[in-house]
């Protein structure tokens, strides 16, 4: 991983399929694999002004926050969970999911 210099990033694999990502104050798990060609996340670019990652392999761009594709070739969001701040940091890919899991809407909620 690379990141912007004089901004504190951390981003652990928490599970072959997941990353927790620290950034500027924000806390999100998302997928380890870009959508467009699996390329693996780990090893991309992390913008801590922007809150976004590149992928390493064709470069595709996602916002963080939303998981919304910004530039790239087409394929699609990234999975994102924003955590809120007073959770805590998942030590384990199964804290993490039981977190992702109820930090996720209700099935038909608005």
């Amino acid at each position: 991983m690379t990141a912007d210099p004089g901004r504190p990033v951390s981003l652990r694999q928490i599970a072959p399929d997941l990353l927790f990502i620290e950034v500027a104050g924000r806390r999100v798990l998302t997928q380890a694999e870009c959508p467009h060609r699996r390329g693996r996340l780990r090893y991309g670019y992390l913008n801590g002004r922007t809150l976004r990652i590149t992928c390493p392999l064709h470069h595709s761009t996602f916002d963080l926050l939303t998981g919304r594709q910004v530039a790239g070739p087409p394929c699609g969001s990234l999975r994102v969970t924003p955590l809120p701040e007073d959770a805590a940091s998942p030590r384990s890919a199964a804290e993490a999911v039981a977190l992702a899991d109820r930090l996720r809407p209700e099935a038909g909620a608005p």
